[in-house]
């Protein structure tokens, strides 16, 4: 949208929070704590105001000047286009919206100076509605649309003890998550209409739940928690801490299409309501040295077990109107392991300065990196793995040095209110490069002279591309005028201004740059597109992460 921005999506994002905290001490050892809060999100994407009913087909059209090619032949051909739309409007109109009424309670009590004891709830209801329509301008909802509102709730209750034994700290706890996906999924469940519920998942899902009083019916998980420290000498500390965390699915990978009215078409996904949380189980163990009061190291390594991770599947239809008929569906079959090594050296002068160093080593491997793979291998883009593989977000090396400088006024003995009274920080962050799939060249020439290459599909996210790295840098200085403060500030993102590749090109493995060879998939400036449709050339600023960008202000403090 280029040349029309005026069509393109405008997203709007509006967020309302209110809350109340009351905070009671019942007596010197015992205190209890309640929170009141509302919050409502909406996000709204649709063509700067217009309705969906106001949408267009997106058009490329041949415009002045016009670019032919095949000059030298009896027949000269005309690009068609240049990859931006002239007519036309996005391919998806969505109003989105989550309303959220919840109550949260603690109390503490000190049964002695070496016990204390907390437990409390958390409870959340939800008004949450989903409005996705494709393709707005085919018929009365879209080539395919995804509408409902429901009202799942959902909270827990936990309770945990903090028992110190001589310089031993002891914490162990228990936590109880619950889950009522809603009147919507319980009536999809019970309704013969809803095709793409099979009579498996139906009795899976009153297997798995239980029933609450209104007939409404919920799941639950409890998760176990233990932390231990223990010092093995004047100056070090032995930690260890495990633990179960979960987290329920995604209202999308649920609600998803439960209507038996929602449109149709080829490739989508229907929701599962028998979907359990995503459940992760984490160990930590790490040792503390504090060489001085100013010098603290901490070597820590952990390791994360993700299983019931969400992905996508066929199944098939068996009522007798549809039988055969394959749709795809979410299921909790995929896992993924996080391990690692994090280094923290933390060092303190007086009062001016504090720096921190820090240096960590992950690996994340798993079956897939979304809940959409498996829709790619439906389609024969991705072949399906039977081993565990690289996943997107497996970043190997990050590192990061910072450092804050803070200048007292008078601490020269000169110069007072020049020199002095300001802070200076520092920042520079190093990380490995996004991981993608490496495009090689296949040995063929097309009859432009493009070097043919192809994705190796056995090698999903096999490579790094280049690294980040970055300099922030923030100054601020101080004037005390009457009972004004006045403090000037300077921040510097970006400090280098290195070009740090975010959308990354799978022949050389960073963002792209003229005259590099790209996967025959991608629309070459040197051998361009020759057939309708075509795609922008690879020129998107967005291939790089935000470049040097400075801003500098004034702030008074009364």
């Amino acid at each position: 949208f280029l040349n029309i921005l005026d069509n393109a999506n405008t997203f709007t994002h509006n967020n309302l929070f209110h809350n109340l905290n009351v905070t009671h001490t019942l007596n010197p050892s015992t205190f209890y704590e309640v929170k009141l809060n509302y919050f409502f999100t909406n996000l709204r994407a649709d063509a700067n105001g217009f309705d969906w009913t106001h949408y267009t087909e997106a058009l490329d059209f041949v415009n002045f000047p016009i670019e032919y090619f095949n000059e030298d032949r009896d027949t000269v051909g005309v690009i068609p286009g240049d990859g931006f739309w002239d007519v036309g409007n996005s391919s998806t109109f969505r109003d989105h919206y989550l309303e959220e009424f919840s109550i949260k309670g603690d109390i503490t009590s000190f049964f002695d100076e070496k016990n204390k004891f907390k437990a409390g709830f958390n409870l959340r209801f939800q008004e949450l509605q989903m409005l996705d329509i494709f393709r707005p301008w085919v018929g009365e909802l879209g080539l395919n649309n995804d509408i409902y509102t429901v009202h799942p709730a959902m909270g827990s209750f936990y309770a945990q003890d903090n028992i110190n034994f001589g310089g031993m700290i002891l914490n162990f706890g228990l936590r109880l998550d619950y889950w009522f996906p809603g009147k919507f999924v319980d009536d999809a469940v019970k309704n013969p209409e809803a095709i793409t519920i099979p009579d498996e998942i139906r009795e899976d899902y009153q297997n798995d739940t239980f029933a609450w009083f209104n007939g409404r019916r919920f799941k639950a998980r409890l998760s176990p928690r233990l932390g231990i420290s223990h010092p093995v000498s004047d100056n070090q500390t032995l930690f260890f801490s495990y633990g179960h965390f979960s987290r329920w699915p995604n209202p999308q990978f649920v609600y998803a299409k439960l209507n038996p009215l929602n449109a149709q078409s080829s490739f989508q996904r229907f929701g599962n309501p028998n979907l359990n949380p995503e459940t992760t189980v984490a160990y930590e163990l790490g040792l503390k040295t504090q060489f001085t009061q100013n010098d603290v190291l901490t070597i820590t390594a952990y390791y994360k077990d993700i299983f019931d991770y969400v992905s996508t599947r066929t199944a098939l239809i068996t009522t007798a109107r549809l039988s055969g008929t394959r749709f795809i569906t979410y299921v909790n079959s995929d896992y993924a392991r996080s391990r690692g090594l994090e280094i923290e050296y933390k060092k303190r002068i007086g009062r001016w300065f504090n720096g921190m160093a820090s240096f960590a080593y992950t690996i994340v491997t798993g079956k897939s990196s979304s809940a959409d793979e498996g829709v790619l291998v439906l389609r024969g883009d991705l072949i399906e793995p039977v081993t565990e593989q690289f996943l997107s977000w497996d970043r190997p090396l990050t590192a990061t040095l910072s450092a804050n400088f803070y200048v007292e006024q008078g601490s020269f003995g000169m110069g007072e209110g020049i020199l002095d009274d300001w802070s200076l920080y520092f920042r520079a962050f190093y990380q490995s490069g996004r991981r993608y799939t490496p495009a090689v060249y296949t040995g063929a020439v097309d009859e432009q002279g493009r070097k043919e290459y192809e994705f190796v599909r056995d090698e999903r996210f096999g490579e790094i591309a280049d690294y980040w790295f970055y300099i922030d840098l923030n100054f601020e200085k101080f004037f005390r005028i009457g009972g004004t403060t006045v403090s000037f500030f300077i921040e510097v993102h970006n400090l280098l201004d290195r070009q740090n590749s975010t959308i990354i090109n799978p022949v050389t493995g960073r963002a792209y740059e003229t005259g590099d060879d790209v996967p025959s998939s991608w629309n070459d400036p040197r051998f361009p597109d020759l057939q309708a449709p075509i795609s922008a050339f690879p020129y998107d600023p967005a291939r790089y992460l935000t470049r040097r960008n400075i801003l500098f202000g004034v702030t008074f403090i009364f």
